[in-house]
């Protein structure tokens, strides 16, 4: 909706969705999505597409990057259980931007392995463009500008170093990070860099969204990490998990490369400081590490290689990858949500007429609306905002298995809804029912729309 809106009026974003604690985000995201998506017509099955391709191309590139680390059949190893990785399926379904974190953090770490290892610092300016798209997608990635700094210190004392070309690779990494943040950074000294600030104190202070956690530290790590590997491979006890951690630890260092130096930095570290985090630690808060596990298993299956006939552990992927596919949901029906959508809206438009109308959504995977309101506007039937006192009538819609019924709804003063917040007056994210009246329910696919009166 965002990026319809801009393109109509030929304006820009200079920000991009705001996180869950109400800071923006820079707006690679809808640089990202936007040109395929204004290309389509604005259909709301083309982001889906694109995003599918995205995955697609992690997948590829993954592939590539494993086989020259690992060999040819490594990397279709490693690259065929992301492909099948439950969690990675169910994560590629959704329109935001940690989806496509994964993606170029496969792309960092192929532009990183080039710069070092074959001395080639103009590999630098590529980096640094694909650091300040990883920074707009979560600020957590934030990290990828001190792992950067530690590549070019290591570039700098190797011997095969020639300086002067990584210093000019090094300006132009500057350069590549600086110039796809302009435009963020332009919104921000407009606004007294009010984002920037309230991020920076957040992440300094370890702050959240008050849900703290009171478990040791060490505790948290090791259910991080075993998440992490978790995504790899799927449904296995927790025990399993972290004596196949313990593996991956003792293959990554047994070689005592620069490699096993760096990655365990980034994995220990950024394990750390995830655990500092005192709200509540979210899948995607872990995306900025989650190829590490599938590049861990690629050095696994190379250390196997000397105790283990290659057929053996080619048999060994196999199962993995097929317990993995089984452990997905690729053979059931899917939420059909773009269909759920239009039919939901169709309902409200015939059921309003020409009243006018407010809209909220409730108990939704979804952690917007604007799915909703993109197609209201699609259609050209928006709902009014909710602070406008001129409308009588109000569609509530709830997408969860498990809607209210008719009774209990009646009883409800109070009701958390899911709304892009300048479309909603009040004590946002809370709707103030006092005065409505429920008239009538409607239940259309897997949503159930509720109509009040006042």
């Amino acid at each position: 909706m965002i990026i319809y809106e801009a393109w109509k009026v030929r304006q820009l974003p200079l920000v991009g969705p705001p996180v869950l604690t109400g800071q923006f985000l820079g707006p690679a995201f809808y640089y990202i999505i936007g040109l395929p998506f204004v290309f389509g017509g604005f259909h709301p099955i083309i982001p889906s597409i694109f995003m599918a391709m995205l995955g697609i191309l992690a997948v590829l590139l993954l592939y590539r990057f494993a086989s020259i680390l690992y060999g040819s059949w490594i990397g279709i190893a490693v690259a065929g259980l992301y492909a099948v990785s439950p969690s990675i399926v169910r994560a590629d379904r959704t329109l935001w931007e940690p989806t496509i974190v994964p993606l170029f953090v496969i792309f960092f770490l192929y532009l990183a392995y080039r710069a070092y290892e074959k001395q080639f610092p103009f590999s630098l300016l590529p980096l640094g463009i694909v650091v300040g798209i990883l920074v707009q997608l979560h600020y957590p990635n934030v990290i990828f500008v001190g792992l950067s700094l530690i590549l070019i210190l290591a570039m700098a004392l190797n011997k095969r170093c020639r300086i002067w070309p990584l210093a000019l690779g090094a300006v132009g990494g500057v350069i590549g990070f600086f110039g796809v943040l302009t435009p963020f950074f332009v919104y921000e000294m407009s606004h007294a860099w009010a984002d920037v600030r309230e991020i920076a104190f957040t992440m300094l202070t370890s702050g959240g969204n008050g849900a703290a956690t009171v478990a040791p530290m060490w505790e948290q790590m090791i259910d991080y990490s075993s998440r992490l590997f978790g995504t790899m491979i799927p449904g296995v006890s927790r025990n399993m998990l972290i004596a196949i951690q313990l593996f991956a630890v003792v293959a990554l260092f047994w070689k005592r490369s620069f490699w096993s130096f760096f990655w365990g930095v980034w994995y220990v570290g950024g394990i750390a400081a995830i655990s500092l985090y005192k709200g509540t630690v979210f899948d995607h808060y872990l995306h900025f590490m989650l190829p590490l596990p599938f590049v861990f298993m690629g050095g696994v299956l190379q250390a196997l290689e000397s105790a283990i006939p290659k057929k053996g552990l080619i048999i060994i992927s196999i199962v993995l990858f097929v317990w993995s596919i089984h452990q997905t949901d690729v053979f059931t029906a899917g939420p059909r949500d773009i269909s759920r959508i239009g039919h939901v809206v169709d309902v409200i438009r015939d059921e309003s007429g020409a009243t006018p109308y407010s809209f909220a959504l409730f108990a939704s995977r979804s952690f917007s609306d604007l799915h909703y309101r993109y197609f209201f506007l699609w259609r050209h039937n928006e709902p009014v905002i909710m602070s406008d006192p001129n409308y009588r009538r109000l569609f509530l819609v709830c997408e969860s298995e498990i809607c209210p019924g008719e009774s209990d709804m009646k009883e409800k003063t109070r009701l958390d809804i899911v709304c892009f917040k300048r479309f909603c007056g009040g004590e946002h994210p809370v709707l103030d029912l006092t005065g409505w009246q429920l008239d009538k329910t409607s239940d259309v696919e897997n949503a159930r729309i509720y109509v009040y009166n006042r």
